[in-house]
């Protein structure tokens, strides 16, 4: 049975970060399911990023002293040249829903610690949970060294509690604001005390600043340490609604269908947390492919790259300004803002950052620097240094895939290959004053790229 292009097309940006014309013409006399199955044989291996190589420890199995302040001081460029290898990665074809959900995770437990070492770990053991168990990713997170730096735990002792992880575990891990109350906090820390980091940058626990008295946390009293606590919010069903809204509003849209929300947790609940038993779930609901759902999101900036990349093989001619291109459009990977990550939607949006989005392929089409402190004419500009990116796509890909698409077909053909969005939104007097029609090739680059200048790419 005939699939329509624009369900297949939603699903691969959804599941992924989206796909070529003729891929997706390709995949058009599948079904969903079998389209859905094959995205998840191709992540069911887990492959980790091993860009940097594990510190050198002496014989004790410790970094020294002067090691760490010297890993510390490398950390942001060797965070940056991570980001680099990952945006590498999320643009290969095989492994990509792990990769859209390891993405997922990176933003929901939101981190930023100064050794990019452990940060690198912590993004392969959320890659290697992605699709697994999210009660095993949580006890991991509880766990993970750059978190517990991150979120002060190592700073947790017996006699001086420190509530950072336990509210934000509370909070934004799991149960969401409302749903325990500031005794619950406070007891809950008192239970992650001796919760540490050791110094080859493994998680340790020192007994000795482990607070073991009874504690009362949502109404339970005991000698709760803290994987107690994990499986306590694990057990309220408030955890997998929170955790499938979440998901609801990343994948589906912001505006929220409580109906499928429930379904979604009670599915989420009743398998233990099982990630890839949900996500089946809602790449192949009805309600996913609804029409208010396609087209209905603002591609993220790393998203917006990745799908530049994916659709022209965009490459920068300066490896290190796309790290410059996320930062001004307000995303850089293991960067997040805060605890709280990214507020996506509309925040993806304002003046400046929407100008430099169209800018990108007239920038791709003929060769121009894009100019990073792209301002509106009503803003009043600021004196700071210059800021150019460079970039080259091979428009050739498209063209060769468009070549059996006869010239009166061309408009409607790349229309429907890059909007999501009704296509009755396009301007299109503005679209075919921006279209070259001297020759086959520049008509099919003209139209793509002012297709891609239109807001409507923003949509996915």
């Amino acid at each position: 049975m005939k699939t329509s292009r624009k369900k297949i097309q939603h699903l691969y940006l959804r599941a992924g970060f989206g796909e070529t014309p003729a891929y997706i013409r390709s995949k058009m006399t599948s079904d969903i399911g079998s389209l859905v199955d094959e995205l998840f044989l191709e992540s069911e291996k887990s492959v980790p990023l091993d860009f940097l190589p594990k510190p050198k420890t002496n014989r004790k199995g410790e970094v020294r002293p002067l090691q760490i302040v010297a890993l510390i001081l490398r950390s942001q460029k060797e965070n940056e040249r991570l980001n680099i290898a990952w945006l590498s990665r999320m643009t290969l074809r095989k492994g990509r829903l792990r990769e859209k959900m390891t993405f997922f995770w990176q933003d929901h437990f939101a981190c930023s610690a100064p050794f990019s070492w452990l940060m690198q770990v912590q993004n392969n053991m959320l890659r290697e949970h992605a699709l697994g168990s999210f009660r095993k990713m949580l006890h991991a997170i509880a766990r993970d060294p750059a978190m517990i730096i991150y979120l002060n735990n190592q700073q947790n002792k017996k006699a001086r509690p420190n509530e950072n992880f336990a509210r934000e575990v509370m909070e934004l891990f799991t149960l969401g604001i409302g749903h325990y109350t500031e005794n619950d906090i406070k007891e809950a820390a008192r239970a992650f005390t001796g919760w540490s980091v050791d110094r080859s940058g493994n998680y340790k626990f020192e007994a000795n600043e482990h607070d073991d008295g009874e504690k009362t946390v949502f109404g339970k009293k005991g000698n709760f340490n803290g994987g107690d606590i994990i499986d306590m919010l694990l057990e309220q069903k408030q955890t997998a609604r929170y955790i499938c809204r979440k998901i609801y509003r990343e994948f589906v849209s912001e505006f929220v269908n409580e109906d499928a929300v429930e379904e979604m947790t009670r599915i989420f609940y009743e398998s233990d947390y099982n990630i890839g038993k949900l996500m089946r779930h809602v790449f192949t609901s009805e309600w996913f492919y609804a029409d208010e759902n396609i087209g209905c999101k603002i591609a993220s900036p790393v998203e917006l790259i990745v799908r530049l990349v994916r659709l022209t093989e965009l490459e920068f001619t300066d490896e290190k300004s796309q790290l410059e291109l996320q930062k001004v459009l307000g995303q850089t990977l293991f960067f997040p803002p805060n605890v709280a990550g990214w507020k996506g939607g509309r925040n993806w949006i304002d003046s400046s950052s929407l100008i430099i989005r169209l800018s990108i392929p007239k920038a791709m089409i003929d060769g121009s620097a894009l100019n990073l402190n792209a301002k509106p004419f009503f803003e009043e500009l600021e004196e700071k240094k210059n800021k150019e990116v460079k970039v080259r796509a091979n428009w050739k890909k498209i063209v060769d895939q468009l070549a059996v698409v006869p010239d009166e077909d061309l408009e409607e053909e790349l229309t429907a290959a890059l909007i999501q969005s009704p296509a009755g939104r396009i301007d299109r007097e503005l679209l075919r004053s921006l279209v070259d029609k001297s020759t086959r090739n520049k008509r099919v680059v003209s139209t793509a790229a002012a297709l891609m200048s239109m807001p409507e790419f923003q949509l996915i």
